[in-house]
């Protein structure tokens, strides 16, 4: 089951999000700073953090961009109460997967919470495709002929045959 980080600072919309997102079947933990949320993530992984925009210390938004990319890159939705137009850009821009205005349905939260995973999830995906395919055309590349003899041979397989029947082919494409 996907495990949620919940950063806010105030302790009734903690609970109120935890309790909320727990029907769902989430593994859930709560923290009430940025810091302490990432020093937890130096240690262990989530696949979506939620947070409040403004929080003692470090903010949310500082805590979105830390987790745009490396080993800890994840989804990011913030709650805020103080949503500007400056602000919505700034998150924006830091990779926030959705920034919901105070007060909101917990059903546009559960909403995006699934997009949100389901988006990182496919990313992943994504990612290891890529990484197979490239680790796979680099294992097929490590060949390296011993001889002359063995490179002509290896150049000689790798290169189609020329025969009437591959000419045939190729007239009828």
């Amino acid at each position: 089951m996907p495990h949620i980080l919940i950063v806010e600072d105030e302790a009734t919309m903690s609970w109120a999000l935890s309790e909320g997102l727990a029907d769902d079947g989430f593994t859930i933990d709560t923290f009430r700073t940025a810091e302490e949320a990432w020093r937890w993530l130096q240690g262990s992984r989530s696949d979506l953090v939620i947070s409040d925009l403004r929080l003692p210390g470090m903010s949310g938004l500082e805590l979105a961009r830390k987790l745009r990319r490396g080993r800890h890159a994840q989804p990011v939705i913030i709650v805020t109460a103080y949503g500007s137009s400056e602000t919505l850009r700034d998150l924006r821009s830091a990779g926030v997967y959705e920034c919901l205005p105070k007060p909101f349905r917990m059903e546009h939260l559960r909403q995006a919470v699934h997009r949100a995973l389901e988006t990182a999830l496919a990313a992943r995906s994504a990612r290891r495709t890529r990484t197979a395919r490239a680790t796979k055309a680099s294992n097929s590349t490590r060949i390296v002929p011993a001889s002359n003899a063995a490179g002509a041979t290896r150049r000689s397989t790798t290169r189609p045959a020329a025969s009437r029947a591959t000419r045939s082919v190729r007239r009828a494409a």
